[in-house]
């Protein structure tokens, strides 16, 4: 397994490379401090299995690190770390197909429960963290801020498809579905299907 951590705090990298190489065996790790290393890490190979993003970059202050990763299928595979949780930011990248945040505070037990779980396939978010990310008065601008894949999956979803009937009427795979079902149900902060429905059946299309 190959991993990209960025980070401009060279403590930080270090500490999350140490605790992960002697967690996961065989893992290699690559630290980068800046968005444009970064840049130039993600064009090597072998390409990075996980990214290891800081949100708050000094030489990105507009994140479009961030919004490249957001627009690629590089999204699918980054998990957000920060000190200071930007929930606006937080739900964009959930909303985009991120697997998963990390604060960098966190115990390094969370850590590797968090990265654990990711591994499993799923998405994870901190559960102190859920109830804020997903506190909206409009579940309809909660739906408007899923990118238009995740957005055609989730009609299907409140239409009661499953998942291979969305895999053949979108062309994806039944894991490509999967992860976009994940994702959904994470962004929402749901458990299941049905408990999605029960959030957003008063949004639903007529």
């Amino acid at each position: 397994m190959n991993l990209l951590i960025v980070d401009d705090h060279p403590l930080t990298c270090q500490g999350l490379a140490a605790l992960l190489s002697a967690t996961h065996q065989g893992t290699q790790i690559q630290t980068t401090y800046s968005a444009a290393q970064a840049r130039v890490a993600l064009q090597r190979l072998p390409a990075p299995d996980w990214i290891f993003l800081d949100i708050n970059l000094p030489d990105d202050p507009h994140h479009q690190l961030f919004k490249s990763l957001c627009d690629s299928t590089w999204i699918g595979h980054t998990i957000l770390i920060s000190a200071e949780p930007e929930h606006r930011l937080i739900r964009t990248a959930l909303a985009a197909g991120a697997r998963g945040f990390i604060p960098k505070a966190a115990d390094p037990a969370l850590v590797l429960n968090g990265f654990d779980r990711i591994l499993a396939g799923d998405f994870f978010v901190p559960p102190e963290l859920k109830a804020t990310l997903t506190d909206t008065s409009d579940g309809a601008a909660t739906t408007k801020a899923l990118s238009p894949r995740l957005q055609q999956v989730q009609d299907l979803l409140l239409r009661g498809s499953a998942n291979k009937v969305i895999a053949r009427n979108l062309s994806l795979s039944d894991h490509t579905v999967k992860e976009y079902v994940s994702s959904i149900l994470a962004y929402h902060g749901v458990a299941n299907r049905l408990d999605l429905i029960l959030k957003l059946v008063e949004h639903r299309p007529i």
